[in-house]
């Protein structure tokens, strides 16, 4: 493309490429991880706003842990404590490119430490508490792994075509292509408000636990006491919201399976359950949210 003319009949000279500075940018930050030998070399590389960033990812992975720790104990308080965390990895992720703008400083290892970061804190972190909370069935984890995939996408996409989204004057896009990973916020707290009103499912309860308290019958692991009997103050156990559909065709898989010679009836009536299909309502508000995540015609605008 030939430069537009002035005035006077000049060609205007040509501002030096904005893409050859970045590339060169990008070169001197890759021979620093490169060239820089020691064990720690990778920590004095670091910028002010890549230790904010890897606190976003610090939240996420507490966020799963409390998770884990509400499955095995009930504890409402740990169930509180994993939707807490993803909130606090966002106000990290708001203050890294605050902090990286103050600073003036960015990095190639800043750019995949964000992205890393959000997957953990804002994808697989709110999975998982879907998870402890109630979303159990086959199905459920099915959806929930699609939506943590789709959000691992969507920040791929948005490393790659970052550069080709218009930009405001500022240096900011315009838009975001696809809801941003950190809008899985909404799905958090929908899930607080179904364990605030009890709408949620217990966890295990540790068999020692269960035997002190008089949980378990003597004859087995049957529960002759309630959740709420056994840990004060919990408020659980009444279900997800909006229940399960499903679809069994159980009865028509058997009679097929029960013409094969080979199969006895324990197997035939093991694998005919597998025709017992089952999903929680609220699963499908999750695949509609991995949808959008990925959609390429959505266009959210950048506040």
């Amino acid at each position: 493309m030939t430069a537009r003319p002035n005035a006077k009949g000049k060609a205007k000279a040509k501002a030096p490429a904005p893409v050859a500075n970045d590339a060169n940018q990008d070169d001197a930050d890759l021979k620093k991880f490169i060239e820089t030998g020691g064990h720690f070399s990778l920590v004095r590389n670091f910028h002010l706003a890549d230790a904010f960033t890897l606190m976003n990812g610090f939240c996420g992975a507490q966020s799963l842990f409390a998770s884990a720790r509400y499955l095995i104990t009930s504890d409402p308080r740990h169930a509180w404590t994993a939707l807490w965390f993803p909130l606090f990895g966002a106000i990290f992720d708001l203050l890294d490119g605050k902090v990286a703008r103050w600073r003036n400083s960015s990095s190639m290892l800043g750019q995949e430490l964000d992205s890393l970061a959000d997957s953990v804190s804002f994808g697989a972190a709110p999975a998982f508490a879907a998870y402890a909370l109630g979303l159990r069935l086959p199905l459920d984890t099915l959806v929930l792994t699609l939506f943590i995939c789709a959000g691992i996408a969507r920040l791929a996409r948005f490393n790659v075509t970052t550069a080709s989204i218009p930009h405001d004057s500022t240096g900011k896009a315009r838009y975001f292509e696809g809801l941003p990973i950190p809008s899985s916020l909404v799905l958090v707290g929908g899930m607080a408000i179904c364990l605030l009103a009890g709408r949620v499912e217990p966890g295990g309860l540790p068999i020692a636990l269960a035997k002190e308290r008089g949980a378990l019958a003597k004859e087995g692991l049957t529960f002759t006491a309630s959740l709420r009997d056994v840990i004060p103050g919990a408020n659980l156990g009444r279900g997800v919201p909006f229940g399960t559909i499903g679809f069994d065709a159980s009865k028509h898989l058997a009679k097929g399976l029960s013409r094969l010679s080979f199969l006895d009836t324990k197997s035939v009536a093991s694998w005919s359950q597998l025709a017992n299909i089952e999903i929680h309502k609220l699963s499908f508000l999750w695949a509609a949210w991995a949808m959008a995540m990925v959609s390429k015609t959505l266009r959210v605008p950048k506040p």
